[in-house]
């Protein structure tokens, strides 16, 4: 099972390069490859694997033909993503326009999403997560757990849960 955990920060040189948590590597498993795009919620980068672009294609690609849900979402979606490969030191380039969009320049933060990870601008991190932690707080928000195998719903896939 793939599970992303905990928040990993580190460097990004002046290439663009950074290295990828090995816990988050040893979950990619066989795959060298991920797909990035700008998140269009928040200033993080959306990570995905390869089967969850697939599944989420299908996903987009089942709404109706030329709607403007199906259109803005593949725009959103498949149109600015990326495909990112790890070296053999374990390191990514991230592209400029990912990180012009989370306003990472000399340190990245990999958070673990459960089934996805986002990249963030730490300090930039840290500031939602506290906004989040304080919705949660006057929200009481409640987990909701699904039964036992049943699959994410479209609008959990598009948040990234």
């Amino acid at each position: 099972m793939t599970i992303f955990v905990g928040t990993h920060v580190n460097k990004v040189d002046r290439k663009g390069r950074v290295s990828v948590p090995a816990d988050f590597r040893a979950l990619l498993g066989e795959s060298v490859n991920f797909f990035a795009f700008p998140s269009f919620v928040h200033r993080g980068i959306e990570c995905r694997t390869g089967s969850f672009m697939e599944s989420l294609s299908e996903t987009v690609h089942g709404l109706d033909l030329f709607s403007d849900e199906q259109d803005n979402l593949s725009d959103l979606i498949f149109a600015s993503s990326h495909t990112l490969g790890i070296d053999g030191d374990g390191r990514i380039v991230l592209p400029e326009p990912l990180r012009t969009h989370a306003g990472i320049k000399e340190k990245s933060a990999f958070v673990g999403k459960g089934k996805t990870f986002q990249i963030w601008e730490p300090l930039q991190h840290d500031q939602f997560q506290t906004q989040a932690r304080e919705r949660a707080r006057a929200d009481r928000l409640a987990l909701r757990q699904r039964p036992q195998g049943s699959g994410p719903t479209p609008d959990a896939m598009e948040n990234g849960t």
